[in-house]
């Protein structure tokens, strides 16, 4: 049996984004992932003191602006695992659902600054490749370092950057614009965009019928 790629892009998707999207698509694309698995996170022990959408919602945002790409897939592992949400256990999961696969995490390099402050950070850099993106404004020097840092703390870790370029968009610009009636079309699929307006999501009136009235002001 043929050992499968599985990409993993995990993140709390509040909400998901074209730049989640190309970031994933550029992961499948150069390692020639088979497929990429979408993870809405469950209650983020690092996010306690934010105000975060309930877990189905945010994997319904996911489904909507996956379900055009037959290599993306979305999982409800954990939103659906009570109490705290932790990369290690859902790595050891995905290990037992696929056995035999490799499996590649997908994060920003931003992400590999704070990466050994992570619950057993050393388990994850042994249980799968990382692959973090790198867009135009990296610092491609200290992402060496960072890399070279970890590899010594962890010698089996197998991290390797993706090429994407620069999006500058992000949920905190998109839930920021909402707030101010402000548009957001081309941030993220026009699917979600009526599904943020008919949960009346990040709306600072929290009036969901206005939303829906004079939907231009969003959309």
């Amino acid at each position: 049996m043929l050992r499968r790629r599985i990409g993993i892009m995990g993140g709390t998707f509040n909400p998901i984004h074209y730049a989640h999207l190309y970031m994933a698509e550029c992961a499948r694309e150069q390692f020639s992932l088979d497929r990429v698995i979408f993870i809405p996170s469950g209650f983020s022990y690092l996010k306690k003191d934010q105000n975060i959408p309930e877990g189905e919602i945010r994997y319904q945002l996911c489904k909507m602006a996956t379900s055009g790409n037959p290599f993306f897939t979305v999982s409800r592992i954990e939103i659906d695992r009570p109490g705290d949400t932790y990369t290690i256990e859902t790595l050891e999961q995905l290990s037992e659902l696929y056995p035999g696969d490799d499996i590649y995490f997908i994060l920003g390099a931003d992400s590999l600054n704070y990466l050994d402050k992570w619950v057993r950070y050393e388990d994850i850099c042994k249980a799968c490749t990382i692959l973090a993106a790198v867009r135009n404004d990296t610092d491609m020097d200290g992402l060496k370092q960072r890399i070279a840092y970890l590899k010594s703390q962890v010698p089996e870790a197998r991290i390797e950057p993706i090429m994407m370029g620069h999006m500058d968009i992000s949920s905190t610009m998109i839930r920021d614009k909402i707030r101010q009636n402000k548009s957001v079309k081309y941030l993220l699929p026009d699917e979600c965009i009526e599904y943020i307006i008919s949960q009346n999501l990040y709306s600072e009136d929290n009036n969901s019928s206005d939303i829906m009235d004079a939907p231009d002001k969003i959309v």
